[in-house]
């Protein structure tokens, strides 16, 4: 990725300084500013400041920015403070002191939270420039999830920027795009690479049950031990904790039959453990513990590389708590600030996964969330045995299965089922999932899991409005417990084109996430029917008006539309300001 372009943040000048930027620019020093105003000095060294970060004279510009922050000069204007500390991040990200770049990142949120101009420009342009350089940090030590994330939120606000002024936002945009492009294309790389070492690996396995030399067994586990890890490095890249922990765990095991001892390549593996750990949620403490367990050892060992890891990695964490919880302080910072130049912060919903697999399978669903989906939406019915299983329609027929209803066969009969799509020219395979294994997969890449509940097809969770002595909701707290043994609860947003079904769940369980679906009838209606009962709605694009957004809006209600897969119309439905686009093929990183 490309160092972010400083100059594009830099706030306009209150001050009358164009003849000495003039001089500035054509000889890129300071001339002397006896005489000149504090702040009319301090506009001039700022712009001297890109000057010098752009030619790498990176000690000048240090020592620049720190006699600016402690000089207060610029204490009435908060958006220039931002800028100096942003700067500060940039020049430090340039050196690869990375966790330096998190505190003045750290630094520039603590000076904007409470700025009252967020419909400022300037303020605007240091909040995409913020999230741009974040996304630089996490790039560089393997966190492309959330490098990817970042990206989105910035080419966003970029793009908004740009309708304000083409000549300074541009360029920029361009960058953040190709940024964007470099990192999806790593991923495909890191998807095909990770294939080869899962081959190569399971060679090794099969090798072992076959291997009778002691010396041959030796090399064999030394073989396996590097693939496991191999495996694990690229699920960390790819933004995969949970399953670069398992790599990491199973790689410790059998280095452990190798070598009795805790020597280097244990360090290393267990460091990588720890990253691994560090990703996934609500295993931070253990993290931290293991880092301060093997340091004595690293220092022991004389491995300086394996120190600083240790020692970043517990720092770089707890910065990166506090820049998101900064973030949320400053009320979502991204929503606030798309919001005032015209657009709210988007958020993609994978419509039955994506497009990329068997709709409802793992593959759709995987391939989904690393397109970069905020949540991946689900069907799901009832077996003869009680299990929840995941699909559209009540049979497999459709998609390459049979026709009969999962109301008649239990659940092992139906995840057994061969399925086959062709979708865009594109040939698949796959078989259907549980409920609890759409979970995990939501779990292991960090998605919110959006589950319909079909219309007449769960038979122990139903409601019709004509004939409500039918209504049915027994199963709901199946379906509840299932959903909370597997940490997501709090994350989960259920939706039904039963009316009934949303509103008990909404009464019952009030703290819960719930969207009536709505494809027919009046949209003023369906707006009404939400706002009297404080429930969100998800409702068919062509339906949707743009007042209705609006009135849903000033009621505190979230807006979800489906399924938008022309990028005309998703384009449309971003510019009225809708909370969630769910759709097949339309994603953050694969447009």
């Amino acid at each position: 990725m490309e160092r972010l372009i400083i100059e594009t943040s830099l706030p306009q000048p209150t001050c009358d300084i164009a003849s000495t930027l003039e001089h500035v620019c054509a000889t890129g020093q300071l001339p002397p500013l006896d005489g000149v105003a504090p702040l009319a000095a301090a506009e001039v060294k700022m712009s001297h400041i890109v000057q010098l970060i752009e030619v790498d004279r990176h000690a000048e510009a240090l020592k620049s920015i720190n006699e600016l922050i402690s000089s207060h000069v610029m204490a009435l204007r908060p958006t220039a403070t931002a800028w100096l500390w942003l700067a500060r991040m940039t020049v430090l990200i340039d050196q690869g002191r990375y966790g330096e770049a998190l505190s003045a990142a750290e630094n520039a949120l603590i000076v904007l939270i409470d700025f009252s101009g967020k419909r400022n420009v300037d303020y605007t342009a240091i909040v995409a420039s913020l999230l741009y350089n974040l996304a630089v940090i996490h790039y560089h030590t393997g966190d492309n999830s959330r490098a990817v994330k970042e990206l989105t939120k910035s080419q966003a606000i970029f793009e908004r920027l740009l309708k304000k002024d083409e000549v300074r936002y541009s360029a920029m945009l361009v960058r953040a795009v190709q940024a964007s492009t470099d990192i999806y294309t790593s991923q495909d790389k890191l998807v095909k690479v990770f294939a080869h070492y899962k081959a190569l690996g399971d060679t090794c396995a099969d090798a072992l049950t076959r291997e009778t030399n002691r010396a041959d067994r030796r090399a064999t586990l030394a073989s396996l031990v590097d693939c496991l890890a191999n495996e694990g490095n690229i699920m960390l890249e790819m933004g995969n904790g949970r399953t670069a922990a398992k790599f990491f765990t199973k790689a410790l095991r059998y280095q452990n039959k190798l070598n009795d001892d805790f020597g280097l390549k244990e360090l290393q593996l267990s460091v990588g453990l720890a990253r691994g750990l560090m990703k996934m949620t609500g295993k931070h403490d253990a993290a931290v513990n293991l880092l301060q367990a093997i340091r004595p050892a690293a220092i022991k060992l004389e491995a300086h590389n394996e120190i600083a890891q240790i020692d970043n990695l517990i720092y770089s964490k707890n910065k990166n708590t506090t820049i998101m919880n900064l973030l949320k302080s400053m009320f979502a910072v991204v929503a606030v600030v798309l919001s005032s130049i015209g657009v709210n912060a988007q958020l993609v919903v994978g419509h039955r996964g994506s497009v990329w697999g068997v709709e409802n399978t793992e593959a759709a669903f995987v391939n989904g969330a690393l397109a970069g989906a905020w949540g991946l939406e689900c069907d799901i019915h009832v077996t003869a045995d009680g299990a929840f299983v995941v699909c559209h329609d009540n049979t497999t027929k459709r998609i390459g299965g049979n026709d009969k209803p999962f109301g008649t066969i239990n659940v092992a009969e139906a995840v057994a089922i061969p399925l086959h799509q062709t979708r865009r020219n594109t040939y698949y395979a796959g078989h259907l999932l549980t409920l609890g294994e759409y979970l995990d997969i939501c779990n292991t890449h960090n998605v919110v899991p959006v589950i319909e509940i079909k219309y007449s097809d769960c038979a122990t969770i139903h409601s019709e409005e004509k004939n409500p002595e039918n209504n049915n909701f027994s199963g709901v707290s199946a379906l509840l417990h299932l959903v909370k043994s597997k940490g997501l609860l709090e994350k989960v947003v259920f939706i039904s084109f039963m009316p009934g079904v949303i509103e008990y769940i909404h009464t019952n369980y009030p703290d819960l996430q719930v969207q009536v679906l709505a494809g027919d009838g009046d949209i003023n209606n369906w707006v009404k029917w939400c706002v009297e009962r404080k429930i969100d709605l998800d409702v068919v694009w062509s339906m949707l008006t743009e007042q209705a957004v609006k009135d849903l809006h000033a009621a505190g209600l979230k807006m979800n539309v489906w399924t938008v897969d022309d990028p005309e119309v998703f384009a449309r439905m971003s510019d009225w300001g809708v909370d969630f686009i769910t759709t097949n093929a339309i994603f953050p990183n694969r447009k």
